[in-house]
């Protein structure tokens, strides 16, 4: 029923919204233009009526120009569509417009000019296509289409600067000026400029993207979430989150090396386009594109101290990777080793391992993709992505350190453990995916896409008899594995030239379980510590399996040439198992499983209107539909637990937010100014009594809002400079007062302040200084939800590239200025216990080379 609901709510848009052009078109065709059509004939009769019909194509040629003259049968303009460069060509896209020449549904000219192989318009769909082919690279020659008074350039530099395409927040091409929403793009230049200083995707985004938390540094922890709430992770469009583990977003965001990267894109705010999980936004990790026409291969080493230049802080990098085009078949591939040593503080302590995700690490990376060009209308495209980061668990937190009065940072305790009949802590990630393009598919666009990931995470080893000496898990260490299977359809289709529908399914199913890897404890005692034998497994969270399906429509409406609309709507439907029958490897208690199936309905609207071509207002609605964290409630379940039977820990959460921004982009200053609201009448959030000790689910009314500032600003040739400013908060509604209380800072980060100063000091030798501040928050502390109020700290980095030969040399300094600081999450450990209150890494050094041939 509810899905006849959507499709009658869908068609009675469409009616609604249908223009006075497709109005003008039905009368010509004797078809009643006050009624929507009646059949998909009827439909397609009323798109090919309102179809420009383009009667001539013209090339006029000059010393350092070549002009594209498209003549339309009424004397009308033509409405272009996206415009971009691949490899050696410019390409165009004007829709709702057909060839109508003397001679055919095609038009070519070769060798137009003495850089350009080839002029071809070409009919595609319900499109045009015009493509410019460079011989052997893009065009130098100024090429300008033309029709009626308008004219676009193809490749002018200050155009193309002007023009960003993200796809993530439409899930298709998008100029970010016309799109509803705060989104960042990080480029492939700046996450190899970050990289001298850091390659962990979790500090290079925390530093860029406002909104996002600061990095946790910690090989296991809490979110970093996106606006106080978990983010949907994706690479290429895959979901890398799990349910089971996006309360870990360290384990998502390293499942990846930054070589197979060509940019994120970060979408703020939940998603009615991606559903899924989505309740704080989405981080679309695009890889590596093929290159020009011939083989290009690159070279990355380096060397680096994660412990001002102390023995034992070395390690090293190794990354090779290629890149090319043959005929119709284009590819690209990487290999990386990247080996980490032990990372000291600003005082020279080493810090315990748990403290740090990279620390005594060595990860390999596998990246591969082919893709074959079938024919202009058709691209099929295969990638493969494999990565494995394990760590050597040499040493432990010091416990004696809780003991000493005052206040204390953790100390390393140096005992190396062997693991016997197991291994060494690891994340893995395994990704295979399938993607076909069709442009001439009912009228539409057709993408689709098929995928299985999976994914495998291995903590390090704990010794729970610290907080209980009863506990039936003595000894142990958490394993948590997910496996994944599905795919995405959408289809985009043109309803007149200012109007076009996007819809589609995405399915997935997806098997996660998490385990306790039970070791001998008398081994382990005798051995003294350094010994432990896996003779088990205990269940740390029940076997569940979660089928979603997901059905969307959304409209894109451009009004005029300053006001676009869209809206678009989203059925979710969840199914979830749980093992019937289980008992908590921690607590001993027994569980009872079983089914359950939740669905609803979300929706979006959004409006862009331009004040001038270079300054657009925008505000959305949106609003997310996701399932709670699993792993959370089935985690340390009460005695008697029946997941069948409970009503509030395992209800969904539904997201509204509200967004109002403006956003300027003019040739020397790019910024950004935004608001957000959103507010679920159940959300999830948790509470600890105690580092260790069991926690809280909370599942009650909860709110987050902020404002999020970013500016870029470059004077000259030779400068840069800019930042972004992050301020939110977050509450949630106390169950027993109805009073809202502040949301812990695992969750919801303080004050966020980035700033950078770039400059070219020489030809070809570049220098940025850059710094992250954080602030202090105390407001879940005085609520009594925190042990501690958060202090601030700042750090700040040194990047300098030196172009040399073929190549490039990179020094970069990670806290230049050796400042000692707790992160967040180290912060709110060390408030439970002095012994888990780690200091983050001390000034850390980076040499590397690149090159490319």
């Amino acid at each position: 029923m509810k899905l006849q609901l959507l499709a009658i709510a869908g068609w009675s848009v469409l009616s609604i919204l249908a223009t006075p052009q497709i109005v003008r078109a039905a009368e010509k065709i004797d078809l009643d233009p006050r009624q929507p059509a009646k059949s998909v004939t009827e439909w397609m009769a009323q798109i090919e009526a309102a179809t420009v019909q383009v009667s001539a194509v013209k090339v006029e040629r000059s010393e350092n120009e070549l002009d594209i003259i498209l003549e339309t049968t009424d004397g009308n303009p033509l409405k272009i569509g996206a415009i971009r460069a691949e490899r050696d060509r410019l390409i165009a896209e004007i829709p709702n417009a057909r060839l109508a020449l003397p001679e055919g549904q095609s038009f070519q000219a070769e060798n137009p000019t003495a850089d350009i192989a080839l002029v071809q318009v070409i009919q595609e769909s319900n499109q045009i296509r015009v493509l410019v082919i460079g011989k052997n690279a893009l065009p130098q020659t100024l090429v300008t289409l033309r029709t009626g008074q308008q004219s676009y350039a193809l490749n002018e530099e200050e155009e193309s600067e002007e023009e960003e395409v993200v796809v993530t927040a439409t899930r298709t091409e998008e100029g970010v000026q016309n799109v509803p929403r705060s989104v960042t793009v990080v480029t492939r230049e700046q996450i190899q400029a970050q990289s001298n200083v850091n390659r962990d995707l979790t500090s290079i985004l925390g530093t860029l993207v406002p909104g996002l938390g600061a990095s946790s540094e910690a090989q296991q922890s809490f979110t970093q979430t996106l606006r106080g709430r978990p983010p949907l992770v994706l690479i290429d469009g895959v979901p890398i989150s799990s349910n089971i583990d996006n309360d870990t977003s360290v384990a998502n965001l390293r499942r990846i090396d930054i070589a197979s990267i060509d940019r994120v894109e970060v979408v703020r705010g939940p998603s009615a386009i991606y559903g899924d999980g989505a309740a704080g936004g989405v981080i679309n990790i695009i890889t590596r594109r093929a290159g020009q026409n011939q083989i290009v291969s690159t070279a990355e080493i380096g060397v680096r101290s994660v412990g001002n230049l102390r023995s034992g802080s070395f390690g090293n990098l190794l990354q090779y990777g290629f890149s090319g085009q043959q005929g119709k078949v284009d590819f690209a591939a990487s290999i990386t080793r990247d080996s980490f040593g032990t990372p000291f503080d600003a005082e020279g302590d080493r810090p315990p391992i748990f403290a740090d995700s990279e620390a005594n690490s060595t990860s390999m990376n596998l990246f591969g993709k082919l893709g074959v060009q079938i024919d202009p209308q058709q691209r099929f495209q295969i990638t493969a992505n494999y990565f494995n980061d394990a760590q050597s668990q040499n040493g432990d937190y010091d416990l004696t350190v809780g003991e000493i009065p005052g206040i204390q940072k953790a100390r390393f305790l140096d005992r190396p453990v062997e693991f016997i009949d197991s291994t060494d802590p690891f994340n893995r990630g395994t990704l295979f995916q399938f993607d076909y393009r069709h442009d001439r598919v009912l009228n539409s666009k057709l993408q689709a896409q098929v995928y299985y990931r999976e994914t495998k995470t291995a903590a390090s080893l704990f010794d729970n008899r610290v907080f209980d000496a009863d506990s039936p898990l003595a000894l142990g260490r958490s394993v948590v594995t997910s496996e994944r299977f599905g795919g995405r359809l959408q289809l985009e289709t043109p309803l007149a030239s200012n109007l076009s529908l996007l819809w589609g399914a995405d399915y997935s199913s997806e098997d996660s379980e998490g385990n306790y890897d039970v070791f001998d404890v008398d081994e382990f005692d005798s051995s003294g510590g350094r010994r432990a034998r896996r003779i088990g497994s205990a269940i740390r969270i029940a076997p569940f399996t979660i089928k979603n399906l997901g059905l969307f429509s959304q409209l894109q409406w451009d009004v005029s040439e300053k006001l676009s609309l869209s809206g678009g709507v989203r059925y979710d439907n969840f199914n979830v198992s749980v093992v019937d029958n289980w008992i908590d490897g921690e607590t001993g208690f027994a569980a009872q499983g079983g089914d359950k199936t939740l669905s609803d309905v979300v929706f979006n609207a959004g409006i862009v209107y331009k004040l001038t071509p270079q300054v657009s207002l925008f505000t959305n609605f949106a609003q997310g539909f996701s399932l709670p964290n699993l792993s959370r409630i089935l985690q340390q379940p009460a005695a008697g637990f029946n997941f069948a039977e409970d009503v509030t820990l395992s209800a969904p959460q539904k997201v509204d937010s509200y967004e109002l921004g403006i956003r300027g982009r003019w040739r020397n200053v790019q910024a950004s100014l935004a608001g957000f609201y959103s507010y679920s009448s159940l959300g999830t959030t948790v509470e600890f009594t105690d580092i260790g000790d069991e926690f809280r689910v909370i599942r009650s009314p909860q709110r987050n809002y902020g404002v999020e500032l970013a500016v870029d600003w470059q004077p000259s040739d030779r400068w840069k400079l800019g930042g972004t400013l992050t301020w939110s908060e977050g509450e949630r509604e106390d169950p027993e007062t109805q009073e809202f209380l502040a949301i812990t800072g695992y969750e919801v980060s303080p004050l966020k302040l980035s700033a950078y100063l770039e400059n070219e000091t020489l030809p070809g030798w570049n220098n940025r200084l850059q710094a992250v501040y954080i602030g202090r928050r105390n407001r879940a502390f005085n609520a009594g939800i925190d042990p501690v109020g958060i202090e601030s700290y700042l750090v700040v980095d040194l990047i300098s590239s030196l172009k040399l030969g073929n190549g490039t040399l990179s020094l970069g300094v990670k806290n230049l200025l050796n400042n000692q600081y707790l992160n967040i999450g180290n912060q709110l450990s060390a408030g439970f216990d002095d012994s888990f209150g780690a200091a983050s890494r001390g000034r850390a050094y980076t040499l590397t080379y690149r090159w490319s041939w």
